[in-house]
């Protein structure tokens, strides 16, 4: 019988702590939660995703920095790896980051351009990944380079 009596009493316990909740929200704290979004991933593989995918130098004069960067972020739910990059010619040099864009993270190209040559810029810098929805993607590099002025 005491057996009997306390499980009843632990039982009820039990029910009357679960059964409380929470004191309700003003309208402002719920609207705040509202506003809180997770995004997931777009994909359970690494995904590949640039910004801008075009590098604009505008003009610029001969002989002047012609570093420029991008970025690069990872969409997916696995690590992305920039397995290669590389220009369209030897006037564009593109430097990839070596270590793994975790899911969610970014991560910098660098692109240096030889501005030592007077023109237009129309180059791509080829990006190849182990995003397998995506393993090639091209950056385009736009701009001129003037001649500089002639010093008297």
């Amino acid at each position: 019988m005491k057996k009997i009596l306390l499980l009843t009493l632990v039982s009820l316990i039990g029910l009357g702590l679960s059964a409380q909740s929470k004191p309700a929200k003003g309208k402002k704290a719920a609207a705040a939660e509202a506003k809180v979004v997770t995004v997931a991933p777009i994909s359970n593989e690494p995904s590949i995703f640039i910004e801008k995918e075009t590098v604009d130098y505008g003009v610029i004069d001969k002989g002047a920095d012609g570093v420029r960067t991008f970025k690069v972020t990872n969409r997916g739910a696995q690590p992305l790896l920039l397995t290669n990059c590389s220009g369209s010619c030897g006037c564009t040099v593109p430097t990839c980051p070596r270590e793994p864009i975790l899911p969610g993270k970014s991560a910098e190209v660098q692109v240096k351009y030889d501005t030592g040559r007077p023109g237009p810029i129309n180059k791509q810098v080829n990006i190849t990944s182990n995003d397998p929805q995506n393993p090639n993607k091209v950056v385009f590099i736009r701009g001129e380079v003037k001649d500089a002025p002639a010093a008297n």
